[in-house]
C-alpha cells in the first residue's frame, strides 16, 4: 500500500505538465482491465438465485434444496490515471496507460425458504489498487493490483435461531490481502452474426497479509480459531465473447454472446485440517449494451458452481449449483 501512495504523491507534483499534454485525467474508465466475467466474487452489482441444500443450523424444516439468493453490491471507482498515448485508438481495447482506483462490495446470501427469508451471511470488501494496459506492441497484456479488507457476518435472523444449537459458533472472519492478476486479451469487432469478437486469459495470485486465525467468538484459544492451509490462493481463467445484433430490439436482441470459466485454488478453512480446493465457475449467456466501449451493460448468465463456500462464515464447506445471474454494469 506504501508504493501506491508514492506514485499518488508522484502523480500529483507532475499533473500540470501531463494535464497541458492530455495525458492526465480524473474519474475516467479507461478500460485497462476489465471485470472477470467468471470471477464468482468480482465487485459489480447483481442477483444470482440458485437452489442448494440448506446451510448448517437453519431455521427452516423444509427438506430438500432451498432457494438461495446471492446478491452483490458494488464496482470499480477509477479516481486518476494517466495515458501513456494521446491519440484515441481505433481499438477501444488498446486503450494504454495506468489507473489509480478504489473498490467496494457488499455480498449478501439469503434463503428465500426460512421463515423470514433470513439473511444468511454478508461479506464486505474495500480496497485501492492500480490496473495497467503495457503501451505499443505489448498492448495485448494487462494488469491489476489491489490491496483490500473484507470482513465477513452472519446475518442476524440467522444467528438468532442458529444461536439454539449448541454446536454453532460464529467466527471473526477479516482479513487484509494483496492480490495481483495478469491478462493476455484480444478485440476486434465482427461484421457477422456470432461472429468472433473478444478472448481473454488471465492468471492471478491473492496472498493475506499475516498469517490468518479466524478467531471463535465465544472461545478466543487460538486451537479454537478456524485456519488456512498457507496465505497464498492462485487463479486461473477466461472468457470468448461473440457478436450478436448491433442494436436491442425490446431488450430481446443481445449485442453478445458470452462463454467464461474460472478456476480458483481457494481455502476451505477449518479447525484441525484446512484445505486449498479448487472451485471451479463457469457461465454463459447474453449481454446487452456497447460492452466495449464501457458504457452501461445488462448481462444474463447462466452459471454453474462446484467449489468451496465463497462466504466468509461458510468457507468450511463445499457446495454445487446451477443458478441464474442478472448483472448490471455502470
Amino acid at each position: 500500500m506504501r508504493w501506491i501512495l508514492i506514485v499518488f504523491a508522484g502523480w500529483l507534483l507532475v499533473q500540470p505538465a501531463l494535464a497541458r499534454e492530455g495525458r492526465f485525467y480524473v474519474l475516467s474508465d479507461e478500460q485497462y482491465y476489465k471485470p472477470m466475467l467468471a470471477n464468482i466474487r468480482t465487485p459489480v452489482n447483481h442477483l444470482r438465485l440458485y437452489r442448494d441444500e440448506a446451510v448448517r443450523f437453519s431455521s427452516s424444516t423444509k427438506p430438500g434444496d432451498h432457494t438461495f439468493w446471492d446478491v452483490a453490491y458494488g464496482g470499480y471507482f477509477p479516481l486518476a490515471g494517466i495515458r501513456f498515448d494521446t491519440a484515441e485508438p481505433e481499438n477501444p481495447m488498446r486503450r494504454s496507460g495506468v489507473a489509480l482506483f478504489v473498490s467496494g462490495s457488499a455480498h449478501v446470501l439469503l434463503d428465500f425458504d426460512t421463515q423470514s427469508s433470513d439473511v444468511i451471511n454478508n461479506d464486505y470488501r474495500l480496497g485501492a489498487g492500480v490496473a495497467l494496459r503495457f503501451p505499443g506492441r505489448l498492448g495485448f497484456l494487462s494488469l491489476r493490483y489491489r490491496f483490500f479488507h473484507e470482513s465477513s457476518h452472519v446475518g442476524d435472523e440467522f444467528t438468532l435461531s442458529a444461536s439454539d444449537f449448541e454446536t454453532f459458533r460464529r467466527y471473526n472472519v477479516s482479513y487484509e490481502a494483496n492480490e495481483l492478476y495478469v491478462a493476455m486479451d484480444r478485440y476486434r469487432e465482427a461484421e457477422g452474426l456470432l461472429g468472433f469478437t473478444y478472448v481473454r486469459l488471465y492468471g492471478g495470485t491473492r496472498a493475506m497479509t499475516k498469517e490468518a486465525l479466524f478467531e471463535d467468538f465465544r472461545d478466543r484459544d487460538p486451537a479454537r480459531a478456524l485456519k488456512t492451509a498457507d496465505r497464498t490462493e492462485l487463479q486461473v481463467g477466461g472468457e470468448l465473447l461473440f457478436k450478436g445484433w448491433e442494436r436491442p430490439w425490446l431488450f430481446l436482441l443481445p449485442q453478445y454472446f458470452a462463454v467464461a470459466g474460472d478456476g480458483y485454488r481457494r481455502d476451505r478453512y477449518a479447525l484441525l485440517d484446512p484445505q486449498k480446493v479448487w472451485s471451479i465457475n463457469v457461465a454463459g449467456g447474453i449481454v446487452f449494451g456497447r460492452y466495449f466501449q464501457g458504457d452501461r451493460t445488462v448481462k444474463w448468465l447462466v452459471n454453474y458452481y462446484k467449489g468451496v463456500h465463497p462466504h466468509g462464515q461458510f468457507r468450511t464447506t463445499e457446495i454445487e449449483y446451477m443458478g441464474i445471474d442478472l448483472s448490471i454494469s455502470f
